[in-house]
């Protein structure tokens, strides 16, 4: 489920109408940048929010606060995804590259130019899979830029991104909202949940908060805690566990496994006073907290974290998977 998936394309999220209020000033009175970056966590809309704003400058009849009708002829065929003024540019495959064949295409057949005579846009995401030739090319655009033409560029990875093309983008930021704002959001979507424990998992961020609630994260996350506990207590192998972790997300077994990590070590520091992320296990984290070896902790964590940073490119996920494990039950007594 994408981060804007169950959401109206014709709202705009509470937590993002001072940026969007910005826009509307902007297109005014004829401010609007050509180039936008869209930058923030996972989770906070910035998928909406783009396509939020392409159907606005699309839109033959817009209503209130400049947002599309979504029943002119315009906005069908942006629907449909047959908009001649609209362009979606994405890898071919998740955690694949954009690649500089892809950005000449749209460049060189004169599709900068909108063919309604109104705005052209061309939408990228996430921006930060840009390879470098794809980058430079698309930064000879970003130079040149074309009038009515709106390049917004949408990364939850904005340094991943060279800082020549940062700078010809006007950047907006999206920051996690008060936790009774996104409460009461859930709430709407949502019956029934623990949704203190969600925010805290998706730091803060509503919609990928909802997700966890769609796709069986949740379950998932429980499970593999427990079978953390299990290779400690020499009960579950973690070759074995590995295995069966390799079939799962590897985005979500990093996350959890990393966030159990940083819980075991702010609780070591802190105790009771610790702020951490698994908000339901404190009393198991404090009780295992007492046992573990804090500069293994320290070692592992940072082995989490190149997992992280490398996880696109990890071609044996198995293999890194049952390294990560295996230090994992050497964790130790100090």
């Amino acid at each position: 489920m994408s981060e804007s998936a169950q959401l109206s394309n014709h709202v705009v999220l509470p937590w993002q109408s001072e940026q969007w209020q910005r826009l509307v000033d902007a297109k005014q009175h004829n401010r609007l940048p050509h180039a936008l970056l869209l930058t923030g966590s996972v989770g906070l809309g910035k998928s909406h929010f783009a396509h939020l704003l392409a159907a606005s400058l699309l839109c033959n009849d817009l209503q209130a606060n400049d947002i599309a009708c979504g029943t002119c002829q315009a906005c069908r065929l942006l629907q449909a995804e047959t908009h001649p003024d609209y362009t979606l540019i994405a890898p071919e495959e998740p955690g694949k590259a954009i690649k500089i064949d892809t950005i000449r295409a749209f460049t060189q057949r004169g599709s900068l130019t909108s063919q309604s005579g109104g705005h052209k846009v061309i939408i990228i995401e996430p921006a930060d899979a840009l390879n470098t030739a794809a980058a430079n090319s698309l930064l000879k655009t970003l130079e040149e830029p074309v009038e009515r033409t709106v390049l917004i560029l949408v990364t939850a990875n904005a340094g991943r991104l060279p800082a020549t093309i940062r700078s010809r983008c006007q950047q907006y930021h999206f920051t996690p909202p008060a936790t009774a704002l996104a409460t009461t959001w859930l709430n709407n979507y949502i019956k029934g949940a623990d949704t203190a424990l969600l925010l805290s998992l998706a730091s803060g961020a509503p919609l990928l908060a909802l997700k966890y609630t769609a796709d069986g994260a949740l379950a998932e996350r429980t499970q593999m805690i427990e079978e953390l506990m299990a290779i400690l207590k020499r009960v579950n192998s973690p070759i074995g566990t590995a295995q069966r972790w390799n079939n799962l997300d590897q985005g979500n077994v990093i996350k959890w496994f990393s966030g159990w990590v940083i819980d075991l070590i702010r609780v070591k520091i802190a105790s009771d006073a610790a702020v951490i992320i698994n908000i339901d296990q404190r009393e198991r984290l404090q009780a295992l907290a007492r046992k573990v070896n804090s500069r293994k902790l320290y070692a592992l964590l940072d082995r989490l974290f190149e997992a992280n940073r490398t996880l696109s490119a990890q071609l044996n996920t198995q293999m890194q998977l049952e390294s990560l494990l295996l230090d994992w039950a050497d964790i130790g007594v100090e």
